[in-house]
C-alpha cells in the first residue's frame, strides 16, 4: 500500500517538474528585466505627449476611457473638453502620470510615463484636480508643501490673485495679532495708520460708521461685558465662557451695585430668547446666530424662566447658580444688536464706573489677564484691524462693514503696509480638523481647491495638468482666471479640463482642443 502511494506521487513529481522549471526560468527573465530597468529614465524638458490606445478608469470618480490616441506637443497649451463623466478628467490623470491606463500606453519624449522616477514625474508634471489635503500649521506651510525652492511672500501673493485666495489671506491678516514687543516698529506705523484712519473717515464723512474706543463712554457696538473689560483678555481668566464666574468680576459688580440689575438683565434675555426660538430647533442656523446661550442649555433656560418669577433667586447653591448663568448671559447682551431694550443711559454710566473701578483695583497677579485698550499702543491681543480702528464698525448703518472695509485696505496700502498683512495672512493657522464654516477666513471646498493649484504652481513644473478650475460655474470669473493662469504658463505646458459653459472658439486659441465624450475622443 505505501509502495504504490509513493509510486504515484513520484509519477506526479516527475509530471509537474518541467513545468516548475519553466515558471522558474521565466521568475529570472522577469528578474533580469527588473534589474536592466532599475535606473529611470531622464524626464525630457520638451517633446510629444503621446497616448496610444489607451484606456483608463479613475477609481476615484467612476470614468472611463477608451481606445485614446493624442499626440500633444510640449511645451503647449492644450484644452480637454468634455461634460462630468465623460472621461475628460480621467483622460487628464492619465497624462498627468497619475492613473495608469489599463491598455494602450502614454510616452513623453519616447519614454512610458511609468519609466521615470515617480517623484521627479510629480515635481516636473503636476496635476490639480480637488481638494487639497490639509496638515496643521500656518496657512503659508499649506500652499508651500511639496515646494522644492518655495517663492518669497510677495510671489506667492501673485499666485494667490491668480488662484483667487488673495482676498482670503487678506481678511486673515486682518485677524492677525502683532507683538509690539518683538516688532516695535510694526506697532508704531500700526499706531500712526490708526490716525490716518480716523482722517480717512472724517475726509469720508464717515466717522459715525466705527465708534472709537473710549475710557469715559459706552461702546455700543460691544456686549456688556466687553464695555467692563475695555480691553482682551489673555488666557483664561477673563475668557468669554467663565467671564461671570470670576470672583474678582464678581465682586467689583457688588462693589458697583451690578448684580441685581445684571441679573435682571439676564432674566429678561432668557425670557425673550425662549419665546423668539421656541418654534425653532436647536441646529437652525437663526439659532446658532443670535442665541446668546448655546443649545446644549436651552433647557436649563427654559425650566429657569418658568420656575422664575423675578429676579428674586433661590438661596444656597442652586440660587447661586441662576444668578451666575443669568449675569452670564447679561454679560453676552448687546442693545445695538439684540435690541431687548434692557440697557439705558443710566446702566451704561454705571458700567463706565464699574470700567474703572476693575481696572483701578485689578490685583497685580491679574494684570497680565487683560490687555486694556490704549489709543497710544498696539493691543497684543486685538486684531490688526481691531487696533486700526480703535473701535468697532457700527451695525447699525446699512454697508458700514464694506464701506470701512474698502478705508482699511486703502489706509493699510497707502501706510506701506499691505504686504504686512499678507504676512499675517499666510502666518495664520490651519486646524484640518476644523469646520469650514462661512466666515471670510474659513477654507471651504473652494479654497482647498485653489490651495491644490498654489500647491503645483509654485513648483514650477514643465507641465502643468488642471482638471478642475476656480469659479466652474461663473464662466466670466472662469475666463478671466483661465488667461491670468496661461499668461503665467507662458512658455510652458499646460493642460486644462475646460467647464460646460466655456467654448473653445470663445477663448484665446490653444494649441490643440481634446474633445472627449462617451469615455472616447470625438475628434482631435
Amino acid at each position: 500500500m505505501l509502495l504504490a502511494a509513493t509510486s504515484r506521487l513520484l509519477s506526479v513529481r516527475n509530471a509537474i517538474a518541467p513545468i516548475f522549471q519553466a515558471i522558474a526560468r521565466n521568475a529570472a527573465a522577469l528578474r533580469g528585466r527588473s534589474r536592466a530597468n532599475a535606473v529611470p529614465a531622464p524626464l525630457p524638458r520638451a517633446g510629444d505627449l503621446i497616448a496610444r490606445g489607451v484606456g483608463a478608469f479613475d477609481a476615484a470618480t467612476g470614468e472611463r476611457l477608451a481606445g485614446v490616441d493624442a499626440r500633444l506637443a510640449m511645451p503647449g497649451h492644450v484644452a480637454i473638453t468634455g461634460g462630468r463623466g465623460s472621461g475628460a478628467r480621467v483622460l487628464a490623470a492619465v497624462l498627468a502620470g497619475q492613473v495608469e491606463p489599463t491598455a494602450g500606453a502614454v510616452t513623453y519624449g519616447g519614454h512610458d510615463l511609468r519609466s521615470f522616477d515617480p517623484a521627479e514625474r510629480a515635481r516636473r508634471i503636476a496635476y490639480a484636480a480637488g481638494e487639497a489635503i490639509l496638515v496643521e500649521g500656518p496657512l503659508r506651510k499649506n500652499l508651500l508643501y511639496g515646494a522644492a525652492s518655495p517663492p518669497g511672500d510677495a510671489d506667492l501673493v501673485d499666485l494667490l490673485r491668480l488662484v483667487g485666495l488673495d482676498t482670503l489671506v487678506y481678511a486673515r491678516g486682518l485677524t492677525g495679532r502683532i507683538d509690539p514687543a518683538a516688532e516695535p516698529d510694526l506697532a508704531r506705523a500700526v499706531v500712526a495708520a490708526r490716525v490716518r484712519m480716523r482722517d480717512a473717515l472724517r475726509a469720508e464723512r464717515a466717522e459715525r460708521l466705527v465708534e472709537p474706543f473710549d475710557p469715559a463712554l459706552y461702546n455700543h457696538q460691544a456686549d456688556l461685558g466687553a464695555n467692563i473689560l475695555f480691553g482682551e483678555p489673555v488666557g483664561p481668566a477673563f475668557a468669554r465662557p467663565r467671564l461671570a464666574r470670576h470672583p474678582y468680576l464678581r465682586a467689583v459688580l457688588e462693589a458697583e451695585g451690578l448684580i441685581r440689575p445684571l441679573t435682571e438683565i439676564g432674566l429678561a434675555v432668557a425670557r425673550n430668547s425662549v419665546e423668539i426660538f421656541s418654534d425653532l430647533p436647536n441646529d437652525h442656523p437663526l439659532f446658532d446666530a443670535f442665541s446668546l446661550f448655546p443649545a446644549s442649555e436651552r433647557g436649563y433656560f427654559e425650566d429657569l424662566v418658568v420656575r422664575q418669577a423675578d429676579a428674586t433667586l433661590r438661596r444656597g447653591p442652586d440660587g447661586q447658580r441662576d444668578r451666575e448663568r443669568l449675569i452670564g448671559l447679561a454679560l453676552r447682551y448687546s442693545e445695538m444688536r439684540h435690541r431687548f431694550g434692557l440697557i439705558d443711559a443710566a446702566l451704561e454710566e454705571r458700567i463706565v464706573a464699574a470700567r474703572h473701578s476693575f481696572a483701578r483695583m485689578l490685583p497685580p497677579p491679574l494684570r497680565g489677564a487683560v490687555e486694556f485698550y490704549d489709543p497710544d499702543r498696539v493691543n497684543p491681543a486685538a486684531s490688526l484691524e481691531e487696533n486700526l480702528l480703535f473701535g468697532r464698525i457700527s451695525a447699525g448703518e446699512a454697508g458700514a462693514e464694506a464701506r470701512v472695509r474698502a478705508l482699511v485696505r486703502r489706509v493699510l496700502a497707502e501706510a506701506g503696509l499691505e504686504g504686512q498683512v499678507y504676512r499675517l495672512g499666510l502666518d495664520s493657522r490651519v486646524e484640518p480638523g476644523a469646520a469650514a464654516g462661512l466666515t471670510e477666513g474659513a477654507l471651504g471646498p473652494r479654497e482647498r481647491i485653489a490651495i491644490d493649484l498654489v500647491r503645483c504652481l509654485v513648483r514650477r513644473p514643465d507641465i502643468l495638468v488642471v482638471a478642475i478650475l476656480l469659479d466652474e460655474r461663473k464662466p466670466e470669473n472662469f475666463r478671466e482666471r483661465l488667461a491670468a493662469l496661461r499668461a503665467a504658463r507662458a512658455d510652458r505646458g499646460l493642460i486644462v479640463c475646460l467647464p460646460d459653459a466655456v467654448e473653445p472658439a470663445e477663448l484665446p486659441p490653444f494649441d490643440a482642443v481634446i474633445h472627449v465624450a462617451g469615455n472616447a475622443l470625438v475628434d482631435a
